[in-house]
């Protein structure tokens, strides 16, 4: 690892000055890669780590530098519980150690340098002399990481069923049978004025009244139900994962039900919905044919026109 100086140095250039806060970040980088046998971190160790840093503060600025950990490379993952803490994970170990600035720091950074009126500056030329013990609390700690939360290639890729936006990395949440993204499900940080999306059914239990409302589409054929969107999903499904049987664990049913389904509807549809592939040097899979990826197309846009046009017709009769 550089040293103390070369490392304010280059967080000071991220960061754009060198404050305390950068200070307690560099030295706690240091001190939790250290805990976890992480020697060169931009170098032969870039992909054997994580870090998970818990306040959107000057330290974190500093973290990044000295780990080159990226929210972009998927290495350093924001947890916003306002503390000055950061987890150092081992992915090849499974070490992980938490390390927390501790409060009374603050008062001991100002006995080293009592002469110094301007408290700030006092922990900054402080804090880069005391010992880890004064500044930090450390702990051993587990993280179980989920795979799509792994650096790589994202692991899915759904649409939201109420603003048609697409979702990555298994973020989507199950509702009522639903497909839906976080913001329409729990409410979000920004209200789309101008989008349609914004009156969706999920979204309008926010407005005053709490009135809620719900359409749904699906085809028949002489009486009998031929397309909805469950068979839209378990569709999608295997067009995402190119394997019935992974789609089938996906809606929760077995292999031979998701079968049953698609050689109904092929037979009231009359057209081919799948191909099967053999296994082989590629292994096996199923992909969908041009007809049905057509189908659903149309079915995706006219499900869309209704369920704008009941969601508009729903806010202006009950919206505010």
């Amino acid at each position: 690892m550089p040293d103390l100086e070369r490392l304010l140095q280059e967080s000071a250039k991220v960061h754009g000055h060198l404050c305390a806060g950068q200070v307690l970040g560099v030295r706690m980088s240091m001190l939790g890669l250290n805990a976890i046998g992480i020697s060169d971190p931009k170098g032969k160790d870039r992909k054997d780590f994580i870090v998970f840093v818990e306040i959107d503060r000057c330290a974190t600025d500093a973290i990044q530098s000295v780990t080159g950990c990226t929210l972009g490379k998927r290495t350093l993952k924001f947890v916003d519980y306002g503390k000055m803490a950061a987890t150092f994970v081992n992915l090849k170990t499974g070490v992980a150690v938490r390390v927390l600035a501790r409060e009374d720091s603050r008062q001991k950074a100002k006995e080293y340098f009592p002469e110094i009126a301007d408290r700030y500056e006092a922990q900054l030329k402080a804090y880069k002399i005391m010992p880890d013990a004064e500044l930090f609390e450390t702990s051993r700690v587990r993280v179980d990481i989920k795979p799509e939360d792994m650096p790589g290639r994202p692991l899915g890729r759904v649409r939201c069923e109420a603003c048609g936006e697409y979702v990555q990395d298994r973020r989507e949440i199950m509702r009522d049978g639903r497909i839906l993204c976080r913001p329409c499900a729990n409410g979000g940080y920004y209200k789309d004025e101008d989008a349609a999306a914004f009156f969706s059914p999920s979204v309008m239990q926010f407005l005053h009244n709490d009135f809620g409302i719900r359409s749904k589409l699906w085809i028949e054929l002489e009486g009998e139900p031929v397309f909805g969107r469950g068979r839209m999903f378990l569709l999608a499904a295997i067009d995402r994962w190119g394997s019935i049987n992974r789609a089938a664990r996906e809606a929760g049913i077995s292999y031979r039900k998701a079968w049953s389904y698609i050689k109904a509807m092929e037979d009231r549809l009359g057209i081919r919905l799948v191909e099967r592939r053999s296994g082989g040097k590629g292994g096996g899979g199923a992909e969908l044919t041009p007809g049905i990826r057509d189908f659903l197309s149309r079915y995706e846009a006219i499900e869309k026109d209704i369920r704008k046009a009941a969601d508009e017709r729903f806010n202006e009769l009950f919206g505010q």
